[in-house]
């Protein structure tokens, strides 16, 4: 089965910058971590552009995170995905679903009126294993960091990006460049 997947276990070589290749895992993964830490970009906030307020009709007060809703979001959970760093497991939320939606809907619900998440739900941990994009394997700069976050917050995220996204469509307030 494992011949069969398409994400490749691990890195084991890449080429320097003299074009000698690597000779031991934690250079590998010591050139990787240098290489994701310098395309590493930092928003800067201070010269975010002003946008002129509007009133569209989008009220918070009326986004509800339904115990249906994220009953069905948590029956459709892959199994087979990592934990984030809270270390809740994707195949525990899928299994428990019926007994935990009540419990997150209503966390959730608390969260966003709030406007605070949970600590864990702010941080991300970077994966073991880099994600090869293309092209030539020997080069760092065709591999991507993997980073794991926590799936409740995953969850929590998707509802409120498919209020938006319908609330937005049925308004007609995307253009076609979006």
């Amino acid at each position: 089965m494992r011949s069969k997947q398409t994400v490749r276990d691990n890195v084991t070589t890449l080429r320097k910058d003299d074009g000698e290749l690597t000779k031991t895992d934690q250079e590998t993964a010591d050139m990787l971590a240098a290489y994701f830490k310098e395309v590493f970009t930092v928003e800067d906030v201070a010269n975010m552009p002003v946008i002129i307020e509007r009133n569209f009709g989008w009220q918070d007060s009326e986004l509800k995170f339904g115990e249906e809703t994220v009953l069905a979001k948590l029956q459709k959970l892959n199994p087979d995905k990592s934990p984030g760093p809270d270390d809740i497991h994707p195949l525990l939320l899928k299994e428990c679903a019926t007994v935990l939606a009540e419990p997150l809907s209503f966390l959730f619900q608390q969260s966003f009126d709030s406007g605070t998440l949970p600590t864990d739900w702010k941080t991300a941990n970077i994966g073991l294993v880099p994600i090869f994009k293309k092209e030539d394997g020997a080069n760092r700069a065709n591999y991507r960091p993997v980073l794991l976050t926590s799936v409740p917050c995953k969850i929590m995220v998707s509802i409120i990006k498919e209020k938006l996204m319908a609330f937005l469509e049925t308004y007609d307030l995307l253009s076609k460049e979006q």
